[in-house]
């Protein structure tokens, strides 16, 4: 089926923030018109014009089957056009990707402090989450130094190829294994199983709702998006066999 894309739906920038301190694809934080602060990626990012997309798709899927992620949100930028985000680079009108910023998070490459919070849960979905959407540069948000509940963030670089993916990278992936190279010891066994359920009973109208969600202004087509679909869908038994795999 064709997706149908929206004119686009969120909240509006009404303060430009601050800076991100690194981060190739130089995210910036605003206050929105909810009151809310968003980091935000733009399509004008240095990386490439297709990483909003991938933020935003995986962003959503993820919540949809229980993962601890940012909630994710569409940002119109028109009120703070013309700030500059990253030396030689402005704000310009239109939409960006948002997720709602998690106060004294860092961010990290390590999926450590499995032990503590609730991370035996947390960390499950990542494996789910990688393996479902084949996913490239993992990277996480802690909340240190007390409780160091895990989040998943920074998913430009998801799905064959990254932010360049295309039908045929996609179709040369299939549903083979893509794994988050860690390995999958100590997590919490009822949410292995949940998870794996869960990611086998998203429907394809599921996915092709979040496709739909993909502002008509940024630059993927319609045929790429479905073929993302598609490709999502076709993994969706695969992976949760998987995932019942590691179960004791």
């Amino acid at each position: 089926m064709p997706i149908v894309r929206t004119a686009g739906e969120g909240v509006l920038a009404v303060l430009p923030m601050q800076q991100s301190p690194g981060g190739v694809s130089a995210s910036f934080l605003v206050q929105a018109d909810d009151g809310a602060d968003y980091w935000c990626k733009a399509t004008n990012n240095p990386v490439s014009p297709r990483i909003p997309v991938n933020e935003q798709v995986v962003a959503r899927l993820g919540q949809m089957i229980g993962i601890c992620v940012p909630d994710p949100v569409l940002v119109k930028l028109d009120g703070i056009a013309g700030w500059e985000f990253r030396r030689g680079h402005v704000v310009e009108a239109g939409w960006a990707h948002g997720c709602a910023a998690v106060a004294g998070a860092l961010e990290t490459r390590v999926l450590g402090h499995r032990s503590d919070d609730d991370n035996r849960v947390r960390h499950a979905g990542f494996y789910g989450l990688m393996d479902w959407l084949a996913g490239g540069d993992p990277q996480w948000l802690y909340s240190a130094p007390a409780e160091n509940a895990y989040f998943s963030h920074d998913h430009g670089h998801f799905f064959p190829g990254g932010p360049d993916w295309t039908p045929a990278s996609l179709a040369s992936t299939g549903t083979g294994e893509h794994g988050l190279g860690v390995p999958a010891t100590g997590l919490d066994p009822d949410e292995v199983a949940r998870l794996a359920d869960a990611i086998e009973a998203v429907t394809k109208d599921e996915i092709d709702g979040v496709m739909s969600k993909i502002p008509l202004e940024w630059l993927v087509a319609d045929d790429d998006l479905a073929a993302l679909s598609d490709f999502l869908e076709a993994r969706r038994a695969p992976v949760a066999a998987r995932l019942r795999a590691l179960l004791p």
